[in-house]
């Protein structure tokens, strides 16, 4: 887990441009590898990869995708405007978004028995489980950052 402390007393616009730049375009790099590197790799090891990892990871970068962009295009505008204590509605609704970004990330985590490398794996398949794994790490992070820092001080303010 990162050390958000300097989070719980930064500019809210400082911390929104945090937000995108370390965790928004980096998610979405991470799942324009992701999904088709899990579909080749489906592909390729058909009797032996579970296939629900390839759909669940385009499932988790639709849903994250769409996530991002109501934070970006409605939620962000209305703090920077500082209406961020009016923001409880949609400031509700992403963090139960998180809720269901956590269950996804808990299902990747059972399918990739936690993200072992198998032994089978080849080197598209190991690539797969790290960046996964990194992704998952990122996404976790993200999520602390806002439901526990962000957030309560936006509703507050």
């Amino acid at each position: 887990m990162a050390d958000f402390t300097v989070w719980e007393t930064a500019p809210f616009g400082a911390t929104i441009d945090h937000i995108l730049q370390r965790y928004h375009n980096m998610h979405r790099a991470q799942l324009d590898e992701l999904v088709p590197l899990a579909q080749k790799v489906a592909a390729v090891h058909k009797d032996t990869f579970p296939a629900e990892v390839a759909e669940l990871l385009s499932h988790m970068k639709n849903e994250l995708l769409s996530h991002m962009m109501k934070e970006e295009r409605m939620l962000f505008p209305m703090i920077n405007q500082g209406i961020g204590h009016g923001a409880a509605m949609p400031v509700s609704v992403m963090m139960h978004e998180h809720e269901e970004h956590d269950k996804a990330i808990g299902r990747l985590r059972k399918l990739t028995n936690n993200f072992e490398i198998p032994a089978e794996a080849c080197s598209s398949w190991t690539r797969l489980y790290r960046l996964a794994e990194e992704m998952v790490n990122d996404l976790t992070d993200h999520i602390h950052l806002e439901n526990e820092v962000f957030f309560p001080r936006v509703l507050a303010s």
